[in-house]
């Protein structure tokens, strides 16, 4: 099967409420994307749309984008689990022999009340009753993982504290203000133990990234990485059954299946990009993607090791809780992820980036999780 390569990408936006329709903001970002990726709206093969219903304000959204994202006539898939499923579907495409470039599009900009979209999302006969929204189940699940562990809130606010500093040096991220640990914990409170800086804005933009196959790689002048393995795991989260949202499985399955794919193991990479809507889901992901024991993720912020200039920097560009657009944030995460390949991000050189996205931000328990490994050009 052939090599699958990133050719180019482009972003718009993200920086608080925008006053551009969802066709102006795929627009611009496609036509910039494909012009960074070196083709043409007549090379174009599929376009991949990534977009949940309640904040695409639509369903069956994509149909609406078929002009602006050069899609017509052509064929097209919608993904509702993230942008990292979209990619892993993209890649999949290629790999068939059904595609030579493929465009993966998402975009945001409806502006109804993030909390009451994802509150109409959840199952409707015990968890709506009850009020039970995205920020509530994350704190839901953020007070267990706190009682069953000897983690506290300073160690959440010390991690949000790292994504934030390294957010003051992206200037595509929403929040730059490089908020301290001090300042995380005396901003307002939310649900549980979590403050308005231990959760993310609603950020409003659009993100493409454009995928080509080896051959159409090679007629290009360059590329900007190649994805060299992926994951992907689906699963139901109980509410009743802590134990085992607290282990992950689901986004275990993936990076296992990812780290097999790419021929590598949890010590090659160099960098990673998570999709943590709430600081505890990021040590818990350090445990999941297998960058340390169970019980020790605390510890990889603490000595530096997840900080921007360390040995494996975590969301060099802030990550969701400094930029979260809830339908573009999986493709906006793995733009990150390849400009840190091309020393466009962060302070490190990458060799590897892996991408962790999923489908949280309408809230925990339901799961996909695909898991992503992007390697360097030359690599």
């Amino acid at each position: 099967m052939t090599d699958v390569a990133v050719a180019g990408y482009a972003t718009s936006g993200f920086a608080g409420e925008t006053d551009k329709s969802g066709n102006e903001l795929v627009l611009e970002t496609n036509m910039a994307a494909l012009e960074n990726a070196g083709v043409t709206h007549e090379d174009l093969d599929t376009v991949m749309f990534t977009g949940q219903d309640p904040y695409d304000g639509a369903a069956i959204s994509d149909g609406q984008k078929i002009a602006t994202s050069a899609a017509y006539r052509k064929p097209i898939m919608r993904i509702q689990s993230g942008g990292g499923v979209a990619i892993h579907q993209a890649r999949a495409k290629i790999r068939s022999g059904k595609a030579d470039v493929v465009t993966v599009v998402a975009a945001d900009f409806v502006t109804a009340d993030p909390t009451t979209l994802s509150w109409s999302s959840h199952e409707a006969l015990y968890h709506r009753p009850f009020g039970m929204n995205n920020r509530q189940s994350y704190g839901f699940f953020t007070q267990n993982y706190l009682d069953g562990s000897d983690v506290t809130r300073e160690d959440l606010a010390a991690t949000a504290a790292k994504n934030y500093e390294a957010a003051a040096e992206n200037p595509t991220a929403h929040r730059r203000e490089g908020y301290s640990t001090e300042a995380v914990l005396d901003s307002d409170p939310v649900v549980g133990p979590l403050t308005e800086l231990m959760l993310g804005p609603m950020s409003y933009g659009a993100a493409v990234l454009v995928l080509v196959d080896e051959d159409v790689a090679a007629e290009l002048d360059e590329v900007r990485g190649w994805v060299g393995g992926t994951g992907q795991a689906t699963g139901k989260y109980k509410y009743r059954d802590m134990d085992d949202r607290l282990h992950q499985p689901t986004l275990r399955d993936a990076a296992s299946t990812a780290y097999d794919e790419a021929g590598i193991a949890p010590d090659d990479v160099d960098a990673a990009e998570m999709a943590t809507y709430a600081p505890s889901f990021e040590l818990l992901g350090y445990e999941a993607l297998d960058f340390c024991a169970d019980g020790e993720g605390p510890s990889l912020v603490h000595d530096g090791t997840t900080a921007i200039d360390g040995p494996l920097p975590v969301n060099a560009s802030g990550g969701p809780l400094a930029t979260s657009p809830p339908n573009s944030g999986g493709v906006y995460r793995a733009i990150a992820a390849c400009q840190q390949l091309e020393g466009e991000l962060g302070r490190q050189n990458a060799d590897r980036v892996l991408l962790w996205d999923n489908d949280m931000h309408l809230g925990e328990p339901a799961r996909t999780d695909a898991v992503l490994i992007f390697e360097e050009a030359s690599a």
